[in-house]
């Protein structure tokens, strides 16, 4: 049996807790990788649409103010064409709203009466009107109504009503001063001979009526291409 010592003891040494490994503090969300990446894909992604956006936009404001440039020069072309008319058939007939301009009305009611009686200077009077009738449908006639409408933003339809209604007019006024001739010779003859003459002078004016009308409706027309609405404020 073994004897312990006297006097001897063990000595227990201290139990130490585990040593903890340094933790990594984490990086800030903004700082990661992969949120950079992200983030600088909706970066390009928004540059990339705002870019569109602002060029559509661009593109948008230049196609209007050309719009607006263009139909302001065609009020302008067509302005001048129906001041011109205006003008011209001012010094032969008068103007009427929502209806064709009525032509040497004194022509008119001078054949008229020249059925009936023998006024005194008729012949001459008729002579007058259609020297003035002659006068407008020159002017009319030069007036540069294809170089007007030119890159003013009509197109080829539009363009054949201004150029039908002067067509129109100017035949009008040349049947009406045909007319007015006719009556004219009426005046210095008698019997059939002075009927027939105004038959014929009758016969004139009513196809001149019927090219006014026509030049009424492709004076409409051109005019409603242009932005001008007659007879409403500011046309």
């Amino acid at each position: 049996m073994a004897i312990k010592g006297k006097g001897r003891t063990r000595t227990r040494q201290a139990v130490r807790a585990p040593r903890r490994e340094p933790v990594p503090v984490p990086r800030p969300f903004a700082q990661r990788r992969a949120v950079q990446v992200v983030a600088a894909f909706l970066a390009g992604l928004l540059l990339f649409w705002g870019g569109i956006w602002l060029t559509n936009g661009l593109r948008e404001e230049s196609r209007s103010k050309a719009s607006q440039q263009q139909e302001l020069a065609r009020r302008r072309a067509g302005s001048a064409w129906q001041r011109e008319i205006e003008t011209q058939v001012g010094k032969i007939g008068t103007i009427q709203q929502a209806a064709p301009p009525v032509l040497l009305p004194k022509a008119r009611s001078t054949i008229t009466t020249l059925a009936k009686e023998h006024p005194k200077g008729a012949a001459a009077a008729l002579e007058s009107a259609a020297a003035d009738a002659q006068t407008a449908a020159d002017a009319i006639g030069k007036y540069d109504l294809t170089g007007s409408l030119q890159d003013r933003g009509f197109d080829a339809a539009d363009v054949l009503q201004f150029l039908s209604a002067r067509d129109e007019l100017v035949t009008a006024i040349s049947l009406y001063r045909e007319a007015a001739l006719t009556g004219a010779v009426a005046a210095g003859l008698d019997g059939d001979a002075r009927t027939k003459a105004l038959d014929t002078a009758t016969s004139l004016l009513a196809l001149a009526d019927t090219a006014l009308t026509r030049f009424e409706q492709h004076q409409l027309e051109a005019l409603a291409a242009a932005g001008i609405r007659p007879g409403l404020p500011g046309a």
